[in-house]
């Protein structure tokens, strides 16, 4: 597990930081969390379904890369092929521990094992006042972003499981009839049939809470599951070859 430690220009005041193009650390992971601002990006690459945390019981907005629970279809390799990139990639190695609250400063941390840091190699993290350097702004700008983002999108999801919009479905693919069968299991997705008979002040709810364009990106976006199906094939058969 990553260990991070707060980010102070006394202890990291010489380090460096390059920006990632390799995701092959993400290799073993086939759900990755996303946020409902990227949904309509996403979707044109990825399935874009519900997970239920196991130790909180919410729901977390995730792209499905892979149909094996420890293979990431998409990271096997430090080529990074689809258009968009998910936002959780983008976040490594700063950490938010603690939003600002009243105007004070987040709290940031910084994983020290990261590839990413060099001393010699990248953008430097502080200038020589010892203040944060316009990069290290902009990349704790974002983290705080996406870190408030996710929060929402738990707010999100529990006002969709509320209102009983998701439901449990297994996927069960195969590419063909020669190629091995795939079940995935612990996904959730919108009820449509429960969407369509929505009385019409909760679907103008919807509307007025803008979620009914992340609603049908999502819907569209699980077409993907046959594009990760034909990866699958051909991740298994190379594997068969090697």
């Amino acid at each position: 597990m990553t260990q991070t430690v707060p980010l102070t220009h006394e202890k990291h005041g010489d380090l460096r930081l390059r920006e990632q193009r390799d995701f092959s650390d993400h290799k073993k992971t086939n759900f990755v969390p996303v946020v409902f601002q990227e949904f309509s990006a996403l979707a044109t690459e990825f399935p874009l379904v519900f997970v239920r945390n196991k130790k909180t019981g919410d729901f977390v907005p995730s792209a499905i890369m892979g149909l094996d629970r420890e293979t990431n279809l998409y990271c096997q390799n430090s080529t990074w092929e689809p258009t968009f990139i998910p936002t959780s990639f983008t976040l490594a190695p700063l950490v938010v521990t603690q939003l600002g609250l009243d105007g004070e400063e987040p709290v940031i941390a910084i994983d020290e094992e990261s590839s990413l840091l060099s001393d010699t190699i990248g953008e430097k993290l502080f200038d020589a006042d010892g203040e944060a350097s316009k990069y290290l702004k902009m990349k704790i700008e974002n983290v705080v972003k996406v870190t408030e983002q996710s929060l929402q999108a738990l707010e999100i999801c529990r006002y969709l499981a509320e209102k009983q919009l998701l439901t449990s479905r297994t996927l069960k693919l195969q590419y063909s009839e020669e190629s091995q069968k795939y079940e995935v299991e612990g996904v959730f997705v919108i009820d449509e049939q429960v969407l369509k008979s929505l009385p019409d002040q909760q679907f103008k709810e919807l509307h007025q809470r803008g979620l009914l364009a992340m609603i049908y990106a999502h819907l569209v976006s699980l077409q993907q599951v046959h594009r990760l199906s034909r990866m699958q094939y051909q991740y298994d058969f190379a594997k068969l070859k090697a």
